[in-house]
């Protein structure tokens, strides 16, 4: 009677433990939690067979339908912490269950002591080798050092129970199940935890991750209507410099028709002047649809060098002096100096003109009177540097790192005479990434601007110096780039 009393405590032990299973098994499949619960069915089915077993005594039938179940148990129990560890579980491991399968069915029969050995101590030291390797494991939490834990001292203690049933103390049966149902309770409560523990860091990682998108999503908004933005103040700007040129030449062809209409051309110096600012004006356009033309071109990978060996230091020098006039008119100097007198380099004359003139054409623009612009050049690391220094109002800080960007223009109200269409300096950019170069710019407010121009020092072998002069032609891109003064 007392034996049923202890078969009824554990049966209600695992039929909760089971239910506890199956039930997390269905909020949280794991496969090994599943094992783990198939295991503790077949639990429950040896606790009812040893139920029988203990009311009719010497049923080798019942007997062996207990052993089968336990075996299995244990059976699907080791495969269930083989899952959690995910060691491999080969396909000849069956064989090696069938083969010792058979031997504790028929030595359950014929020698009991073999069958202790077999289900006791061969099985718990699997039990015992794999809480070895759940301890080895590296960066353990707690439940998981536990779990390894039970899985050697449970176990352990069966196998000395078992040695003191056989050889010394006959009736501590009762204490073996009690610890071998401890074990199965331990070991399945410490998985559920450990599921747990894991579900709560992967929910906490898939939230980590939803922010991050959610992040990048806001960014990429913010970033579109910063584009939509910039597109909205471009097409202003871009409506400003075409309709300002355009308002001038319509002016200017209005007076000059109205001179001849009342055929009077005696001033000839007011229609000489009129003609100016018609012809600086349609520079002015020119220049804007050559901007939009080269970038285009630039975007669509269809903008090429020409590149020669040309003498850099005098390229430069002739840039700079072809701007001298504008500047004088406005007030300011230009100062040109440089370590090297003669540096021969492979190059694309015209758009390193370009560059250095448009950069000059903004010192120009944004120095007031009485101002300053040095333009300095020389050699390091076989880079050619090409200072350019002006004493105008500066560039805050804010806007430094998109100066470079198409469309950005410099924030100022009081600036809105000098308005350009923003596509200047990433023009400039991109055609002297082009030769292999980058640009700089140190600037703070009030204090002026300074841009470095880096160029690598490279030739084309067995070709000599190209001869380029300051010319007519040269003349109207100077004026090109400086019609917006």
């Amino acid at each position: 009677m007392h034996n049923i009393m202890f078969f009824l405590i554990m049966l209600f032990t695992y039929s909760t433990l089971a239910l506890i299973c199956i039930v997390f098994n269905t909020i949280y499949p794991k496969k090994y939690i599943g094992l783990i619960s198939a295991s503790h069915i077949l639990g429950l089915f040896t606790i009812i067979f040893s139920i029988f077993d203990d009311i009719i005594k010497l049923n080798f039938i019942i007997t062996n339908i207990t052993v089968l179940c336990f075996l299995l148990a244990n059976f699907i129990a080791i495969m269930a912490l083989l899952n959690f560890i995910n060691a491999p579980i080969k396909s000849n491991y069956k064989y090696v269950v069938v083969i010792i399968t058979i031997l504790d069915i028929f030595s359950v029969n014929f020698f009991p002591s073999l069958s202790v050995f077999i289900h006791k101590v061969l099985i718990m030291c699997i039990y015992i080798f794999i809480g070895i390797l759940i301890v080895k494991v590296k960066n353990n939490n707690i439940s998981k050092m536990c779990l390894g834990i039970c899985c050697i001292i449970f176990p352990a203690l069966q196998i000395i129970f078992e040695i003191l049933i056989v050889f010394i103390i006959k009736n501590i049966f009762n204490l073996d199940l009690a610890v071998y149902v401890i074990q199965s309770l331990a070991c399945s409560l410490f998985l559920i935890l450990i599921t747990m523990e894991d579900e709560r860091k992967n929910f906490n990682k898939h939230m980590n991750m939803l922010e991050e998108k959610v992040k990048d999503r806001e960014e990429f908004i913010n970033r579109a209507n910063e584009i939509d933005k910039l597109k909205m103040e471009f097409l202003a700007n871009i409506s400003h410099e075409l309709k300002t040129p355009i308002n001038v030449i319509f002016s200017s062809i209005q007076l000059v028709e109205l001179n001849l209409a009342k055929d009077d051309l005696s001033d000839r110096e007011k229609a000489l002047d009129y003609l100016k600012f018609m012809k600086q004006n349609c520079y002015r356009l020119i220049k804007l649809s050559n901007n939009f033309i080269d970038m285009s071109k630039i975007e669509a990978g269809f903008m090429d060098l020409n590149l020669h060996n040309i003498e850099i230091v005098k390229l430069i020098e002739d840039t700079t002096i072809s701007i001298v006039p504008f500047a004088e008119e406005r007030g300011i100097k230009i100062i040109f100096d440089t370590e090297i007198e003669e540096k021969l380099m492979a190059c694309d004359a015209e758009k390193i003109e370009r560059v250095i003139l448009n950069i000059l054409s903004n010192a120009i623009k944004f120095t007031p009177k009485g101002g300053e612009i040095n333009v300095y050049v020389y050699e390091n690391n076989n880079n050619m540097h090409i200072l350019i220094k002006d004493s105008g109002i500066g560039i805050p800080k804010y806007m430094q790192d998109k100066i470079f960007d198409r469309f950005t223009q410099v924030k100022d109200g009081l600036l809105k005479e000098n308005e350009g269409s923003g596509i200047g300096l990433s023009l400039v950019k991109h055609l002297v990434e082009m030769h292999g170069g980058k640009i700089t710019l140190e600037s703070d407010i009030n204090k002026g601007c300074k841009f470095n121009i880096l160029l690598p020092c490279k030739v084309i072998e067995g070709e000599n110096a190209r001869d380029f002069s300051n010319n007519s032609i040269g003349m109207r891109r100077v004026e090109i780039e400086l019609s917006d003064i």
